[in-house]
């Protein structure tokens, strides 16, 4: 039976199906305890309207639900809306993506942009 609630509630369920990720969305002020918290992490610093950022969203998903496993995090930074923090870590092209083994110790990730990489 056609009904507003179920419409809204099976509305309400894809949505929330849809926002669950396992990338962690961050911000200059959820990014350093984050870092700190966990001790590998894989950055990624994008900017939205980027089209290599967006060929690089669903692996990079896929990865982080793969990886959550081994208790490696990912991340994501949008560089439009956090250009301090992008600056910070001398992001100068999108998608720049490094490794963070602490606070310390930051290197470029250069290896391949696929999930199973």
């Amino acid at each position: 039976m056609f009904t507003f609630k179920n419409v809204a509630f099976g509305l309400l369920s894809a949505a929330a199906v849809a926002s669950a990720s396992d990338v962690h969305d961050l911000n200059k002020d959820t990014f350093p305890a984050f870092i700190k918290e966990n001790p590998l992490v894989l950055a990624e610093f994008f900017a939205p309207w980027c089209g290599h950022c967006k060929s690089l969203a669903p692996e990079y998903e896929e990865a982080a639900t793969t990886l959550k496993e081994k208790d490696i995090k990912l991340v994501k930074v949008d560089c439009t809306e956090q250009a301090d923090l992008c600056q910070s870590y001398g992001v100068e092209g999108y998608p720049t993506l490094k490794i963070f083994r602490g606070p310390d110790s930051v290197s470029p990730y250069q290896g391949p942009r696929k999930a199973e990489a």
